[in-house]
């Protein structure tokens, strides 16, 4: 994720297996501790990916918006697998590298096999369809958002929890019929 500066700003692109950070933030005023969870987008990662699932309380499927191959795999691999997993978890929808919507070499590359950067208006389109309760985007490179990112998160996460909470809440008084 982007909850470290060293880790956000890295030139070279390695796979990530499953990377654990931990951040500490003030969300509302109160201080909230999240742990974050990076996994393997590989096929060959794909039976061990949903043991890293239990527990979680917010999902963040991240795209960048200069790969339309990644937009395109919120549909056909993110979303089933984390509705299948994390069935009633909040999901927020993250375009990453928003920076790189003006870096001439990527337009050029993009428009040598007639494709374009992933716009605003259809991340947001994609979140609707997928049901996440924000569309957010950021550039780590430049730390633009990722702050507020994840403040949602929490915020997502902490209002499914109280909602959650409120359904197993037994009721007092008694039924007289």
């Amino acid at each position: 994720m982007c909850a470290r500066r060293s880790w956000a700003c890295k030139k070279v692109y390695v796979p990530t297996v499953f990377e654990k950070y931990t951040a500490s933030l003030q969300v509302g005023g109160k201080p909230v501790k999240i742990h974050l969870w990076d996994t393997a987008g590989q096929e060959d990662y794909d039976r061990l990916r949903p043991l890293s699932y239990s527990d979680t309380n917010v999902v963040l499927i991240c795209f960048d918006v200069t790969s339309p191959n990644t937009f395109d795999n919120i549909l056909t691999k993110w979303y089933p697998e984390v509705n299948h997993f994390c069935r009633g978890v909040p999901v927020l929808l993250v375009g990453c590298k928003t920076d790189l919507r003006r870096d001439r070499e990527v337009l050029q590359k993009l428009r040598e096999g007639h494709l374009e950067p992933i716009s605003y208006q259809q991340g947001e389109a994609m979140a609707r369809q997928v049901h996440a309760v924000s569309y957010l985007e950021c550039s780590a490179r430049y730390q633009e958002n990722v702050g507020d990112i994840f403040a949602v998160a929490c915020s997502a996460a902490l209002g499914a929890a109280r909602r959650s909470q409120r359904k197993r809440r037994p009721r007092r008084g008694c039924v007289l019929s």
